[in-house]
């Protein structure tokens, strides 16, 4: 199939682990209910005749529905939290309702109450996360007040119209509380991290394969360290997701067992783990995944690397014409750009900047405010009057002899052609020492489908403002004729998918929370 997911077990023993702990809590909270109405309404205790928890009983008596859809939510809302909190929870309900029950004299209900609290006993296993502690704390403390006011309220006060007002707002107050107090039990700890930058690069500069290696090693990511300091891993963290941008980087005897312990690590703390932009060997080194086909890479190999040809028509008219325009091209170090350079380029950057409504991308490319601190080659575009018009920068992979393609930037004003002239210029120079240049991801698949997708990408680009994802249209990319590669997206199951993609969504667009509050905040209009 064209989605190339992979079906695991994984997901099915999840779904069935969440129905486990559905059915479980919902035996526990109807076990309750049932026990406090036998209670409640038993002859040996008129005192509790006419209170606000039995006016509660007989209104949820009376709409059954609405009482039956709240049973059902709140074991829902239970079952899909793993959290062994959780399980303590679903403890303490059955320990309550046997008590009640048995103060009812209902032997039926004490036996459900009972089986239920071992059968939670026993399947452990069910709830497997732990909580974040400072948290967990609150949380706790929250719930107890919580439950001990609401008790108060149901048991001791007798319904009044004068304390109406007074019985709601605290009932109110309770329920805000146990929302917060199970918020604060469902948090999830943070994923051990720490870095370590002249380790890192050194680990970088003697194994890294991969074109989002150098990504690793900016300042906005985690590092998931193996315990022999030997690897790394590098992460961020959104929308419940520890997403790794790429494979581990280090020696094979190390990176092996580091993924799986990030794996392990992430699932015990509550996170989903995921790899974004894996080869098919890395997702292969996964076990036990989904994978998703995320698009191709783009690398072209140097050696035979010219405008000669018929497949390089294309490529060879659109440099002709940036050419005839008048543009010229220089490719340096970056150590060798003068202070106005650096300006000239920063002024590019951010006027691209200023027509993304989405914010400048992230995550998997560089910034020049957080760049890989790597070996890096710059390439300028001059215009007719000799002003910086583009540029594109290059970042060193010396493991596999690689150039990898980062910041691409124009003005909104640069001749056409331009940028095909600046980066064909690039790969020529780049001769001789590189072996080979990556382009960069080509999402969801390979130059074969670019014509028909160019159309769909344009109109993505014009209405999104993704401007900084212009040269990675396939269009763009296959007019170099590069050798794609497949890369992957892995996920634990396929029920991971959405949270996961949101999750890299927002790693990839880091402003787009920040842009969209100060839209939302109303402007005042002066008379």
């Amino acid at each position: 199939m064209t989605s190339f997911i992979n079906v695991s077990r994984n997901g099915n023993l999840r779904l069935l682990g969440g129905v486990m702990r559905a059915l479980l809590t919902f035996t526990a909270v109807a076990d309750l209910l049932l026990a406090f109405q036998a209670w409640t309404f038993g002859p040996h205790h008129p005192h509790l005749h006419d209170s606000a928890g039995q006016l509660a009983l007989v209104a949820l008596t009376s709409v059954k529905l609405l009482a039956a859809v709240i049973l059902a939510a709140a074991a829902l809302y239970l079952a899909t939290r793993p959290k062994r909190a959780f399980q303590r929870i679903l403890l303490l309900l059955t320990v309550l309702a046997a008590v009640l029950a048995v103060a009812a004299a209902q032997p039926t209900l004490i036996a459900i109450a009972v089986g239920d609290c071992f059968a939670a006993l026993l399947a452990v296993r069910l709830w497997p996360e732990i909580g974040d502690t400072r948290s967990s704390r609150a949380g706790w403390f929250l719930l107890c007040a919580a439950t001990g006011l609401t008790a108060w309220l149901f048991l001791l006060q007798r319904p009044n119209h004068r304390m109406a007002f007074l019985f709601t707002l605290l009932l109110a107050l309770a329920f805000v509380a146990v929302v917060s107090a199970l918020a604060l039990l469902d948090r999830n700890p943070a994923v051990p991290a720490g870095r370590d930058p002249a380790t890192a690069l050194s680990l970088y500069q003697d194994h890294a394969r991969s074109g989002v290696a150098p990504f690793a090693l900016m300042a906005e990511k985690r590092q998931f360290w193996a315990h022999d300091h030997q690897s790394f891993l590098a992460f961020g963290c959104r929308a419940g997701t520890a997403l790794a941008l790429g494979p581990a980087i280090g020696p094979s005897s190390s990176t092996g067992d580091l993924q799986e312990e990030f794996r392990a690590v992430c699932r015990r703390r509550g996170w989903r783990p995921a790899f974004y932009q894996v080869s098919r060997k890395a997702a292969a080194d996964l076990p036990a995944t989904v994978r998703l086909n995320i698009g191709s890479e783009a690398f072209v190999e140097l050696e035979g690397f010219g405008l000669e040809g018929p497949k390089m028509a294309k490529l060879r008219r659109d440099v002709a014409r940036a050419q005839r325009e008048g543009v010229s091209v220089e490719i340096l170090p970056e150590a060798a750009l003068s202070p106005e350079l650096r300006g000239e380029m920063r002024r590019i950057h951010a006027e691209t900047g200023r027509r993304q409504p989405l914010g400048e991308m992230s995550f998997s490319v560089g910034q020049p405010d957080d760049a890989p601190p790597v070996e890096r080659t710059v390439g300028l575009a001059y215009d007719r009057e000799g002003r910086p018009t583009a540029y594109v920068t290059w970042l060193w992979l010396p493991a596999t002899a690689t150039m990898v393609l980062d910041e691409v930037n124009r003005q909104a004003g640069a001749p056409p052609g331009a940028m095909d002239l600046l980066i064909a210029t690039s790969l020529q120079e780049f001769r001789g020492r590189a072996v080979r240049a990556s382009l960069g991801l080509a999402p969801i698949t390979g130059g074969g489908q670019a014509a028909r997708l160019e159309v769909a990408e344009i109109i993505l680009r014009k209405t999104l403002g993704i401007n900084s994802l212009a040269p990675g249209v396939y269009s763009f990319k296959a007019k170099f004729n590069p050798t794609w590669e497949q890369r992957y997206l892995v996920v634990e199951s396929a029920l991971d998918l959405p949270a996961v993609l949101l999750a890299t969504f927002l790693l990839h667009y880091p402003e787009l929370t920040r842009r969209l509050q100060r839209l939302s905040r109303p402007r005042l209009v002066r008379a």
